[in-house]
């Protein structure tokens, strides 16, 4: 039997070579395994997390309100202008949903946790387009109006035309109604009893040619009835009309504007104002007088007739008023009221306010109200309002949920009753005035009282109770948290009279008449 050949250990290059097979090997199951367990994790990760219910009310949301404006049921100016002054209570209601959702998962860990990755860009989009319509509700390039007719001189120079027609009606108080989609309108009274309708047209566009169709496109169209007359002017993109219209002074007016400011001045009959952005300023009314705002001021001055403002908009000045007056909606401006002869009636989402007759004056703004020379009875309720009430006579209730009172009476006195959860309320009586008072604070305010009347302490409240001369009229105080003051004032009295007639109104100086263009009759 031949024996085996001798044993040759391998070289050393293979012996290298093998190793680093056994190396590279390793390394790859190391990999696969790293990579198994990681997909591992990302599919439990992906299990134990539920779906937020926050995403699929925002997306119906959304739908309903793009449905609502694409079917005209919801006027886009409208929301955005709404959504520029509220849409910090988004950012409330979708906190108050994210916490219901931590409430429902508070007993349940096992069911997974919610992404948030989503709700965090949400937030951001809430926010910049709040930023963006706050900003743009201020910037009002879409509106077109007053001097910021820049916004379609992209469209090419503006060019200017000159229309007149003076049209004859068929009856001495007539009813005239009047459309313009965009531009100013000034009514007033002319001298002959007929219409004379005064167009200043201005367009945007490349060249003359283009312009003058525009301007023959523009031009108003009148059409005549034995009621009165209904002047109407088309819209064009690129292009305003300023209308100067003169009708009998016993004209009843209807307006609509779209974007622009409305002035009339001397009409008997009456007006009615609806004004999508612009201001609307009526003067020596000798009707009722109506506003219906979506933005922008309004005031009237020495109005023969009711006035009725609603909408909202910005400021809101009434002077004058022998009718009622009311007042409905949001408007972020100041409200100044004075001399108002009747019944005012205010609502909004954050005051409510009956007063019978204002002698002097009303003021209100986002934390203020102030009121001078009224008589009552009279009924407040406010949120985070200063209320400062001077010369106050008769009947007066007051509520307040985060503010001061302060309210002076004088005769002829009437029952008061003031209630305020966060401030001080303050009250001053003539000095010989007769009532009976029941008021009550907490026990770490202050109560003080020039008046000899009991103070007490029952519970946690302070007590203010007695009768001064014959007693009387009542007052009924309290306040959760402020202190509780009844100070002696002067024995004065306020006169209730209605105000003097104003003198008849000449005719108005202060409107500029337009350029005499050409006349063109119209039969």
């Amino acid at each position: 039997m031949a024996a085996p050949p001798p044993y040759t250990p391998p070289d050393a290059r293979w012996q290298a070579r093998q190793m680093r097979a056994e190396t590279r090997a390793q390394r790859q199951q190391w990999r696969a395994q790293a990579q198994a367990q990681k997909e591992y994790y990302r599919q439990y990760w992906r299990g134990s997390r539920r779906p937020s219910f926050v995403g699929p009310i925002v997306l119906l949301a959304v739908g309903i309100l793009a449905l609502l404006m694409e079917i005209g049921q919801l006027d886009p100016v409208t929301f955005w202008g709404w959504y520029a002054h509220w849409w910090p209570v988004l950012l409330i209601a979708l906190g108050g949903l994210l916490l219901a959702e931590h409430f429902l998962d508070w007993h349940r860990p096992w069911a997974g946790r919610r992404p948030f990755g989503g709700i965090f860009w949400l937030v951001v989009l809430l926010v910049v387009l709040g930023i963006a319509a706050h900003a743009g509700r201020y910037i009002g390039h879409w509106q077109f109006s007053g001097d910021d007719d820049q916004f379609f001189s992209w469209m090419g120079p503006e060019h200017d035309n000159d229309v007149q027609i003076d049209q004859a009606l068929e009856t001495a108080r007539p009813s005239v109604s009047i459309s313009n989609p965009r531009g100013d309108l000034t009514i007033t009274t002319s001298d002959d009893g007929r219409m004379h309708v005064r167009a200043h047209e201005m367009v945007h566009r490349d060249s003359d040619r283009e312009a003058q169709k525009v301007f023959a496109e523009l031009k108003p169209a009148v059409e005549t009835s034995a009621q009165g007359a209904v002047v109407t002017v088309p819209q064009r993109d690129g292009a305003r009309v300023d209308l100067t219209v003169e009708l009998p002074a016993a004209s009843f007016a209807t307006v609509t504007a779209g974007h622009g400011d409305v002035t009339a001045d001397g009409l008997k009959g009456g007006m009615e104002v609806s004004d999508n952005g612009g201001e609307v300023k009526l003067e020596d009314i000798g009707g009722d007088a109506q506003g219906h705002m979506n933005h922008g001021d309004f005031a009237a001055h020495n109005v023969q007739g009711r006035v009725l403002v609603d909408g909202h908009g910005d400021d809101v000045t009434l002077s004058q008023i022998r009718g009622t007056v009311t007042i409905n909606g949001d408007f972020f401006g100041d409200i100044h009221l004075e001399q108002i002869a009747s019944d005012i009636h205010y609502h909004s989402s954050m005051t409510t306010l009956d007063i019978p007759h204002l002698i002097g004056s009303l003021t209100l703004d986002k934390s203020d109200l102030s009121i001078s020379q009224a008589s009552g009875p009279i009924r407040v309720a406010a949120k985070s309002k200063d209320i400062d009430l001077t010369q106050i006579a008769g009947d007066a209730q007051i509520e307040d949920s985060n503010g001061d009172v302060n309210l002076v009476a004088v005769a002829p006195l009437g029952n008061l009753q003031i209630t305020a959860h966060t401030g001080d309320v303050i009250v001053t009586l003539p000095e010989n005035a007769s009532f009976t008072v029941t008021g009550s604070t907490s026990t770490d305010e202050a109560v003080r009282t020039d008046f000899p009347l009991k103070m007490s302490t029952q519970g946690d409240r302070q007590m203010l109770n007695g009768t001064i001369g014959q007693g009387g009229v009542r007052l009924e105080l309290d306040t959760d948290h402020g202190n509780l003051e009844l100070r002696k004032g002067d024995s004065a009295s306020l006169a209730v009279s209605p105000p003097s007639p104003p003198a008849p109104p000449g005719r108005p100086k202060h409107f500029r008449a337009p350029a005499e263009p050409e006349p063109v009759e119209q039969e």
